[in-house]
């Protein structure tokens, strides 16, 4: 959800749309909705609709009521979506996602009552303190892993995670609201019109590219907001939307450590691992992301990295083992003296191999790959 003053200042433009569609869909304070809510204040808007703060004057409790757009509410697609907010979210179990309740018929428009969070989003509280303490973000990044593992386990996916859909309580735990552009994992983030569903800002890059997404994807706008939150800022700004998704594609961003030096290196790792550029770097699950915040570890490559840089070690050998022997061929078996072969250096060096991870295991398995690579080149020139 959107707080009705960071996003509508971008321009004049978006100004002027987007208090047009406030004024459309208004709703007074005191109005009564649907003979059971009496409206309090207008909270602000997310992508699929208008938010208030409402009470429940059947249980005498404030809620909140999302309202789906006035220019939005003929078209059958959206309420489809809208609809799809609801069957969703309402599967999701968590202190740390914002519990919907019902749907509700208001005249012609339709209406989610959900939990009303006291406090403001964290896009806000971003605007009004800049980076936060790294240990308080840490903290909000734990809960917001928490409320993402609850979603996963049911197959859902955020898709458009970012500050402005996570609101803070007077307690100042976080949870996690707006599911309205959820799609079960798997789908793409394209729409049938060819639009990408999310925010350009805080997109993965799998979902900039349109390619199939899984919790991962989440994880990575976790590490969005976990990057913004110790720094004050994102890792790639400035440009157009497109410039800012480009980038994303292809590059790794920079450590939030170089942007905020004296940053705890625990909290720059965890932030590095969730916004590894390929999906299979990242942390694999939310749950792994909460059990490294409470062990305060970020751990090394899986199993399956590990295999992968076997291969690639096995690879680099047979492409060693097979360059000797053509070398070989073409100075010995022409009854050629083969002291020649031990004569003439044979121009390949091998790479080192550098753990960047920790784990005792992982410098262990690079160094060996390093030592066994010079014994087949040595071996390889007759030395």
């Amino acid at each position: 959800m959107t707080s009705p003053g960071r996003g509508m200042q971008p321009d004049a433009i978006v100004n002027a749309t987007v208090t047009g569609m406030l004024a459309a869909a208004e709703l007074r304070a005191g109005e009564i909705v649907a003979e059971r809510y009496r409206i309090v204040r207008l909270l602000g808007m997310g992508g699929m609709g208008v938010v208030y703060q409402a009470r429940d004057l059947e249980l005498d409790v404030d809620i909140a009521l999302k309202l789906l757009r006035p220019e939005l509410a003929s078209r059958p697609d959206a309420f489809e979506r809208f609809r799809q907010e609801l069957l969703l979210a309402r599967q999701v179990s968590s202190p740390h996602v914002v519990r919907i309740h019902d749907l509700v018929r208001h005249g012609p428009v339709w209406l989610i009552s959900m939990d009303y969070v006291a406090g403001p989003s964290l896009e806000r509280l971003l605007d009004n303190e800049g980076a936060l303490a790294p240990d308080r973000a840490v903290r909000i990044a734990r809960q917001l892993a928490l409320g993402l593992a609850a979603a996963h386990h049911r197959g859902v996916v955020h898709r458009d995670l970012k500050p402005a859909n996570v609101l803070i309580n007077e307690h100042g735990d976080a949870a996690i609201t707006d599911f309205g552009v959820a799609r079960s994992a798997g789908n793409t983030g394209i729409t049938g019109s060819g639009v990408v569903i999310g925010t350009p800002e805080y997109l993965s890059p799998e979902q900039a590219r349109a390619e199939p997404l899984d919790g991962r994807s989440d994880l990575y706008a976790l590490g969005l907001i976990l990057f913004e939150m110790l720094t004050g800022t994102l890792p790639f700004r400035g440009g157009t939307p497109a410039e800012m998704l480009a980038q994303r594609i292809v590059r790794d961003p920079p450590s939030a450590g170089t942007l905020k030096p004296g940053l705890p290196s625990f909290a720059v790792r965890l932030c590095a691992r969730l916004l590894e550029l390929k999906p299979a770097r990242r942390f694999q699950s939310a749950d792994d992301v909460v059990r490294a915040i409470d062990r305060r570890r970020v751990p090394g490559m899986s199993s399956a990295q590990r295999n992968g840089l076997r291969a690639g070690f096995a690879l680099l050998v047979a492409i060693a083992i097979a360059g000797g022997w053509m070398y070989w061929r073409a100075t010995g078996s022409a009854g050629g003296p083969t002291p020649a072969v031990a004569a003439t250096p044979l121009d390949i060096a091998p790479l080192p191999f550098t753990a960047t991870s920790t784990e005792p295991a992982d410098a262990a398995l690079a160094t060996g790959i390093g030592l066994r690579f010079a014994d087949v080149l040595a071996s390889s020139r007759g030395i």
